[in-house]
């Protein structure tokens, strides 16, 4: 909870929003489209920049999820997905969003909507379920690989720990689809530096048991390593042959180093078609002097990595169906958080979509489903309220 952040034994209700937000179908189409077209899954292109690391992984595992928000164009007046990040490490929340769905559904129904409807305006979200088929599946390939039945699942977490909940439904999942409860093991970065060896054969061992999978949830900020001991524990997972989600290379894909060379594959068919589905910011000589006006700027994003000043850049912007002249202002939606007066407030949502890919040096298997709507209120900079649409 914000009043202890350092405890991981204090739960209270996740802030959401009380009905399902408006999206514009069209674009939520577009980003589960675009989903299946990832840089991250190019083989050639993270082999090519990252050549000298030496993976011993046979199979390669990414669980993703791509955020975007509704624009409007300032001179176009219309409506597009501008892409503000993709999550390739620690992509959570899924729990949660299965649930608003489920709640949002039984609002309705309680609101008097017939099924039929609310099956048509609320779209099927299963978050948890793609996460751990995509981990319950590199899990058996590398079982039937190395004929090792007894591998476990490593989960990387936080020593403080405040997305518990959502990770435990991840679990509970794995275990509906047949990993034994003892198979799944939670460990920090600096536990694994005690309890973790790398053995001649480059097989990562956890207290003897072989380990298929690492599960990063933490491991994505500096501040998950304070000392020497994190990083050991970091280079000894890439040095061995389990199946990291994500693997280092897919981490480093988010940075803006990788950004910088992505272009120089842009004769591909998939960066034209994810160009075409989802075209990041330009800026031409021509609008050069219209940045200078108060606001403007504010429309642009930054920096990528910078949550915080995304979420403030974005904040604004209409996530509304901009075929219809009558809704063209700001949404409004009643915001419930633990221990406050529930609000009803002008909001902005930003959309995340899950995916993942799993393979080797061929075509990977990738899949989508689920999805997230985060939903605040128009000019509040804090956290968002769980959502669906």
């Amino acid at each position: 909870t914000k009043e202890h952040k350092d405890r991981s034994d204090v739960c209270q209700t996740a802030p959401f929003a009380l009905l399902p937000t408006p999206f514009p179908r069209k674009l939520f189409e577009q980003a589960v489209k675009v989903q299946n077209v990832s840089w991250s899954c190019s083989q050639a292109f993270l082999r090519h920049y990252a050549k000298d690391v030496g993976l011993a992984q046979r199979k390669t595992l990414a669980i993703q999820r791509s955020d975007y928000m509704c624009h409007k164009d300032q001179f176009s007046c219309e409506y597009t997905l501008k892409q503000i990040e993709v999550n390739n490490i620690a992509s959570s929340m899924g729990a949660h969003a299965e649930r608003v769905t489920k709640m949002h559904r039984r609002t309705m129904t309680e609101l008097g909507y017939d099924k039929e409807t609310i099956e048509k305006a609320i779209p099927k979200n299963e978050p948890i379920k793609l996460i751990a088929e995509a981990l319950y599946k590199a899990w058996y390939s590398f079982r039937e690989l190395y004929s090792c039945s007894s591998a476990v699942i490593l989960v990387i977490v936080e020593d403080q720990n405040q997305n518990q909940i959502d990770q435990k439904h991840v679990e509970y999942a794995l275990e509906d689809l047949g990993v034994p409860v003892d198979q799944i093991v939670r460990r920090t970065l600096t536990e694994c530096e005690q309890c973790l060896t790398l053995s001649p054969e480059r097989h990562l061992l956890l207290s003897g048991s072989r380990v298929a999978v690492v599960y990063f949830r933490a491991g994505y900020t500096p501040d998950n390593y304070p000392t020497e001991k994190e990083w050991a524990s970091r280079l000894l997972i890439e040095r061995s042959d389990a199946i990291k989600s994500p693997w280092i290379g897919l981490q480093v894909a988010n940075t803006k180093k990788t950004q910088q060379v992505l272009p120089l594959f842009a004769n591909t068919k998939s960066y034209e078609m994810f160009l075409l589905i989802c075209p990041p910011y330009s800026v031409s000589h021509a609008k050069i002097k219209v940045l200078a006006e108060d606001g403007v700027v504010e429309r642009f994003v930054g920096h990528p990595r910078d949550a915080a000043a995304i979420r403030s850049t974005f904040a604004g912007l209409w996530a509304i169906n901009g075929d219809d002249p009558v809704t063209q202002k700001l949404i409004k939606n009643y915001l419930v958080r633990a221990m406050q007066p529930v609000e009803l407030s002008n909001v902005v949502s930003e959309l995340g979509v899950y995916g993942y890919a799993l393979g080797d040096r061929g075509m990977p298997e990738v899949r989508q489903g689920g999805h997230l709507l985060r939903t605040k209120g128009e000019k509040v900079d804090e956290v968002s309220r769980w959502d669906s649409l």
